[in-house]
């Protein structure tokens, strides 16, 4: 059995590299995520997530959306969700309708104002300021319905940053 996994494994994987160096690293993580230690500090879905975004920065496009998919049924959370990390590779690789498909599924879910925000630049780096826009307005309405005990400042902060930007680029004022 391996050793049990760190945030530090994890985080010593980020990087860039080349693509095979990319590909080498997603095998290595798909292989953590399938031996389970218990004492795990990271969750399989983290993992997985990882193992996604190699994939994509080795060109591997329609590995790394069945591994994303993966992470969304695994055990444990990533932050923000995975299904950004979908929707910006959809984005990337010209197929918007699913990428709206794969967004209005997760607006579904009740997203925190911080995962509108991620969402809103997901659509914002794949130029879709429209749906940018869309998204940091779900933000605000999440965020007048959060319970003030339940709101960190910084995503407040993070959703009007990216709030503010958003209507930069289109040419709006701000708010």
């Amino acid at each position: 059995m391996r050793p049990p996994l760190t945030e530090d494994d994890l985080e010593a994987t980020e990087g860039h590299r080349s693509p095979a160096a990319h590909r080498e690293l997603a095998d290595t993580l798909l292989g953590w995520a399938t031996e389970v230690h218990p004492d795990d500090e990271v969750s399989t879905a983290e993992v997985l997530a990882q193992a996604g975004w190699h994939l994509d920065l080795a060109g591997e496009t329609d590995a790394a959306l069945a591994v994303f998919r993966r992470s969304l049924a695994a055990d444990g959370t990533v932050e923000p969700d995975v299904r950004c990390s979908i929707v910006a590779v959809l984005l990337a690789s010209d197929r918007p309708d699913e990428a709206r498909a794969v967004a209005e599924d997760f607006r579904r879910s009740r997203p925190a104002p911080a995962e509108c925000a991620a969402m809103a630049e997901v659509f914002e780096v794949g130029g879709d300021l429209e749906q940018a826009a869309r998204w940091t307005a779900i933000g605000l309405t999440r965020l007048e319905l959060t319970v003030d005990d339940e709101l960190d400042d910084w995503e407040a902060e993070y959703l009007l940053r990216t709030r503010a930007r958003v209507r930069a680029a289109q040419g709006l004022p701000l708010d």
